[in-house]
């Protein structure tokens, strides 16, 4: 008779227990990604460096503005045949150039905000390439094989991407900042910081940044091709500007004879972002700041939510 030797059973598997929340670890991971490339570097070069040009301009416009505020020599004289309305219209500009106030609150709005029109572009390139990377460099079918969920996966880019253009409004910020208290005080003016529209320029500045890198994101989950989501971003930024203005001040040459069709240029996410910002009216006919926000807030949400639906059921390989 022999006697059969089983085998003990094997002992199970110890669970080793994730370290860290692990929304923060996807975070920290899509961070790692994007340092070791060599965009991120290259686009804050390239973001200090229109800050720094930006500056140069600002506080010059600003130095000539506020010098002409401050000269009580030049009285107002109306041109020979204007109409009375012509020269209440005239007298009110000459004023506004004259009040040395509203100069000094407008220069402080755009020295500390320098930078942005750039900065914002470069953002939204940011966050368009933190998504088109992974098809890119075909990394995406590792990305959520590692992680099923892709909603936590996308919502970890997402945060890094935002965490991005917090670092880069505060490093375009740190540089106006130290420039603009720096030209105050060497004229002898109070810096403005204490007025809500300076105020509301730098709060919504740092708005801008979010909202065109959550744009930028929400561009790149609709696009996987890097080069069509970049060259489509910078379309939509800087044509929707430029040829924006462009298109409505036709339309109310030609076809619709209103003020109300250049206000309603906001509709632009470019302009409406400017408009946002901007410490006084981008334009006589411009929308109210809070229209801007809306308007851009609108626009970065229907192309995140849209973008993160679409990237949960497209398949991926």
């Amino acid at each position: 008779m022999t006697a059969t030797l089983q085998a003990p059973p094997a002992a199970p598997r110890p669970v080793i227990a994730h370290v860290g929340i692990p929304g923060l670890r996807l975070v920290r991971s899509e961070i790692r990604k994007i340092t070791t490339t060599n965009a991120w570097w290259l686009f804050g070069i390239a973001s200090l460096a229109f800050t720094g040009l930006a500056l140069w301009v600002n506080i010059a416009e600003a130095a000539e503005h506020i010098a002409r505020a401050r000269d009580t020599t030049q009285v107002f004289r109306p041109g020979r045949g204007m109409s009375a309305a012509e020269i209440a219209v005239a007298k009110a500009e000459f004023a506004q150039l004259h009040d040395l106030h509203l100069q000094a609150v407008n220069a402080a709005g755009n020295i500390f905000t320098s930078g942005q029109f750039f900065g914002l572009l470069l953002v939204m390139l940011l966050g368009t390439l933190v998504i088109t990377n992974e098809f890119q460099y075909q990394t995406a079918t590792a990305t959520f094989l590692t992680t099923p969920q892709r909603t936590r996966v996308v919502f970890g880019k997402l945060l890094a991407v935002l965490g991005l253009g917090v670092l880069f409004w505060l490093v375009s910020r740190a540089v106006s900042f130290a420039a603009g208290l720096l030209f105050f005080h060497n004229i002898g003016l109070t810096n403005s910081l204490t007025e809500w529209p300076v105020q509301r320029a730098i709060i919504f500045n740092l708005v801008a940044y979010l909202l065109w890198a959550l744009l930028g994101f929400g561009l790149g989950t609709l696009i996987h091709s890097q080069i069509g989501a970049v060259v489509t971003a910078m379309l939509i930024y800087l044509g929707g500007f430029v040829g924006g203005i462009g298109v409505f001040n036709l339309i109310r040459t030609y076809l619709i004879h209103g003020d109300w069709v250049l206000t309603s240029a906001v509709i632009m996410p470019p302009i409406a972002s400017q408009v946002m910002v901007s410490p006084e009216k981008l334009y006589p006919q411009a929308a109210q700041w809070w229209v801007g926000v809306l308007v851009m807030t609108a626009w970065s949400l229907i192309a995140g939510a849209v973008g993160i639906m679409l990237n949960r059921r497209r398949d991926i390989t």
